[in-house]
């Protein structure tokens, strides 16, 4: 008996260590820092990329909030999936993290994924991006010049992907904003220079040294799950997101925001 009771006690304490760590993956938000070069740029630009909220309830927002302004980016954006699905108690939590953000005075460029897009309500959520003055880019472009780099920022639809408007030159620093990045892949003009994306959550569960076990549209450990890539002549970079849909469940793979820096090839 005591034998069985010692084990039966081993199993309920990993379990509920097992239970503690997955609830900080999936609700303690890290800080990815992550620096990224191109022949173009003549000084550096700083970006912090925001993907796959999923109307979270961050414990540690505070944190988050003080790390970007500490970062101090150029730009932020935002790479869809920031609600979870278009119900009135996710777009006000969703709504309430934008808020803070705002805060921080930073230009904030958003798209949608496919949360927004094939859910209610998107109507109500892209009148409150409006009124925080932040920019919904739904295929479309903006020229910016940022220390000296001329920027070509094109923001794209989850669905209804298209480049029929992106319009952009040769000395331009190009940067696409795709939800997921396979659209671009599947789209490729050879001119992105840099691609921000997410969707993929990491795989949500992930293994050491194999990566991301599944991920929604790149299928049984996919290739662009998490991280950095060269395709072609393009750096993307896929954000594993700070939320999670469906069921928090997260291993090896705490949800995360990316402050990543861009930089002149020395």
């Amino acid at each position: 008996m005591k034998k069985i009771s010692k084990i039966a006690l081993g199993l309920s304490a990993t379990a509920i260590a097992l239970g503690l760590y997955i609830n900080n993956q999936c609700f303690v938000a890290k800080e990815e820092k992550v620096t990224l070069t191109n022949e173009k740029l003549k000084n550096p630009i700083k970006i912090t990329q925001i993907s796959d909220f999923h109307s979270n309830a961050i414990k540690n927002l505070d944190e988050l909030l003080a790390n970007i302004k500490k970062f101090d980016p150029d730009f932020i954006i935002l790479t869809g999936d920031i609600i979870d699905y278009g119900t009135e108690n996710k777009i006000k939590r969703s709504v309430y993290f934008l808020e803070k953000l705002s805060r921080l005075n930073k230009i904030t460029y958003y798209i949608t994924g496919n949360h927004e897009e094939g859910g209610p309500n998107l109507d109500v959520f892209l009148n409150e991006i409006d009124r925080l003055g932040i920019k919904y880019l739904r295929n479309e472009g903006e020229n910016l010049k940022i220390n000296g780099n001329d920027l070509y920022l094109y923001g794209t639809s989850m669905f209804d992907f298209s480049y029929k408007n992106y319009k952009t030159s040769d000395k331009n620093v190009n940067i696409i904003l795709s939800h997921f990045s396979k659209k671009v892949r599947d789209n490729y003009r050879g001119d992105e220079d840099f691609v921000f994306s997410g969707h993929t959550h990491g795989g949500q569960v992930r293994l050491p040294i194999i990566g991301g076990l599944i991920a929604p549209g790149e299928g049984v450990l996919p290739d662009f799950d998490k991280g950095t890539f060269k395709f072609k002549n393009t750096i993307i970079y896929v954000d594993s997101g700070l939320g999670n849909t469906f069921l928090p469940l997260r291993f090896l793979d705490q949800i995360q925001y990316s402050n990543i820096t861009l930089v002149p090839v020395v």
